[in-house]
Formats: structure tokens, C-alpha cells, sequence
């Protein structure tokens, strides 16, 4: 059995625990913990075994497109670093020059998957003329913790901005997108002082972002919180919900209409706040899919999100 697989379903075991006939009633009486939801009630919004059961079947079939795509289309992998994780995989079209670029970065609850499962939508982006970036970083343990994956983020766009034009790629195009944890690297590359790194400080020109979460306040509240371990001040630097102002570009907001409440709240209130202050560039619901089914939809290039993809890069 993968290590994958005994994760979620000892998850799923334990929600079992949580919502047995002895504990739930308990749960009740203690009230709200975040907004309306009482401790039960959080932790299964942030628990995407209960909105999605096939998720393990779901997430083992991006291993298989991506292997798929790397068999047919080999990537050329460069290192952003000097970690084992700190590697990009580069998909371009035939005698690129000066394409837009994607840089996608993956999710898995900031403990799970690599670049390696991140491949599927591929063909799909170089399809239409432009460049798709996965990028490696390391996973969450006791030794690697959440703000230095998102400096594994950051560091991963610094690279590609600045190494744009070896593989064809236009560094004054470069996008950012992901899904779920991914999603919420991504806005916190978003909110990133790219002048004192030494670039333009609209180096990202646009982000798309599906799923994810962007104020890790009630996150904390839920058994996520323990793997994470963040101080408040962490908390508030990872959540870009904190910091609008730092965004300066357009950003598309996408969830699941069958998603877990907590990320399409998390979504819709994202989406209305950069609608406000003007960054919105649409916002999708991705109709009749989960939480793992949406990212699915960009290995066809015919799909909403592919569509909503292709009009923020303009291709």
C-alpha cells in the first residue's frame, strides 16, 4: 500500500473517531469554534475525504496522465536550487521564443506529491504556444516547515523570471497557478516584494488559483493545524487575505461546485475582496466535480478552466 494511500485512509479512519455516536454530541454542546461551525463541523470542512471518497483513485489518476505526458514529451528539468526538491520541470512548444509562461505549483495538504504528478496539464498549456513550468519543492515535516516551502515558491518564480528566455519563455509573461495547498502558494507568491529580490515588482502578471486557501487562521483551527505548526505572526505572513495590497495583478479565482465548504468559502470570499480593490479576473465554478476532479479538467484544452486559463495569459 502507497504511502499516499495509509494517509488518507488512516484520515478517513480518524473522522470516523471524530464523528462517533460518543464524541459528536460533545462536539455540539462545546458550540462554534469559526463562524457557525462547531469543532466537528470545521474539521470535516477541511477534511476532503468526506467530500471526496474516491480521492485516492482520483489523485492516482494524475500520477498516471503525468507519467503519461513525461513518457511521451520528456521534460528538460532544471534546478532553482540547491535542496533534491528544488527542480523545475520545463514543457515547451517546438522552437519556442519569447511564449508566455505558467509556473504550476502542486497541492497535497503542503505534505503531499511532487512535480512529478504535476505534469497532466501539459499539453494543454504548450498546446496553445506557451510555456508550463512544474516546479519541486520540498513537503512539510518536522524539519521543513510551511514558510519554507513558500520561500521554495518564491524562489522557483525569481528563477524562472530570470532564466526565461533559455527555454524560449518571454520574462515579462510569466503566470502563476495551482490547486488546493497549491492555490494557496500561489497567492502567497502573489504577495511577494519581488523589487528587494531584485525584479520588477509586477513580475508575476497573473495568477490563477483554484481552490486553495488564503487566510490559514481557521485552517489552524482544524487538524491541519498540528502538522503545521505556525506562530500568529506566521499565520498572518502565509495568508493573503492579510495582505491584498501586495497584489497587483489580475488573478482568476476557481472551486468546485461539490468541494469541501471551507474552500469554496475561502474562494468566494477571496474572489469578492480582489473584485473589490479590482484584481479579480473571473471567478469559475467548475460545475459536477470535487476538490480533486477540477485540476483534471485542464488536461482538456476545451474545459471551462482551460478556457478561463487561456484568457488571463492571452493565448
Amino acid at each position: 500500500m502507497s504511502m499516499r494511500r495509509r494517509h488518507f485512509l488512516a484520515g478517513t479512519a480518524a473522522l470516523g473517531a471524530i464523528g462517533s455516536s460518543n464524541v459528536a454530541p460533545l462536539l455540539a454542546q462545546q458550540g462554534p469554534v469559526f463562524m457557525d461551525y462547531t469543532q466537528q463541523q470545521l474539521d470535516q470542512a477541511y477534511d476532503q475525504a468526506v467530500w471526496a471518497p474516491q480521492l485516492v483513485e482520483l489523485q492516482a489518476q494524475d500520477d498516471t496522465m503525468s507519467a503519461a505526458v513525461r513518457k511521451a514529451t520528456p521534460p528538460r528539468t532544471e534546478r532553482y536550487g540547491k535542496r533534491e526538491a528544488e527542480q523545475i520541470d520545463i514543457f515547451t512548444p517546438a522552437n519556442a521564443r519569447g511564449v508566455p509562461v505558467l509556473v504550476y505549483l502542486h497541492g497535497g495538504q503542503w505534505q503531499l506529491n511532487s512535480r512529478l504528478t504535476a505534469s497532466f496539464p501539459a499539453p494543454t498549456v504548450v498546446g496553445r504556444g506557451a510555456a508550463y513550468l512544474a516546479a519541486g519543492f520540498d513537503n512539510i515535516t518536522q524539519a521543513w516547515r510551511l514558510p519554507d516551502m513558500i520561500e521554495q515558491c518564491r524562489s522557483a518564480i525569481e528563477w524562472t523570471v530570470r532564466n526565461a528566455a533559455s527555454f524560449g519563455g518571454d520574462p515579462d509573461r510569466v503566470y502563476v497557478g495551482g490547486h488546493s495547498s497549491g492555490g494557496h502558494l500561489a497567492s502567497c507568491v502573489l504577495i511577494t516584494d519581488w523589487a528587494r529580490r531584485g525584479l520588477p515588482a509586477d513580475a508575476i502578471k497573473g495568477a490563477f488559483v483554484m481552490s486553495g486557501m488564503y487566510d490559514l487562521y481557521p485552517v489552524t483551527l482544524s487538524p491541519r493545524g498540528k502538522y503545521m505548526q505556525l506562530t500568529p505572526q506566521e499565520q498572518a505572513a502565509a495568508s493573503a487575505m492579510r495582505h491584498l495590497d501586495r497584489i497587483n495583478c489580475p488573478v482568476a479565482v476557481a472551486w468546485a461546485d461539490l468541494d469541501s465548504p471551507e474552500f469554496k468559502r475561502q474562494s468566494m470570499v477571496f474572489a469578492d475582496a480582489l473584485q473589490g480593490m479590482g484584481r479579480l479576473a473571473s471567478r469559475t465554478v467548475v460545475f459536477a466535480a470535487n476538490h480533486f476532479q477540477e485540476p483534471q479538467r485542464l488536461a482538456k484544452p476545451d474545459s471551462e478552466l482551460s478556457r478561463v486559463l487561456f484568457s488571463l495569459m492571452k493565448i
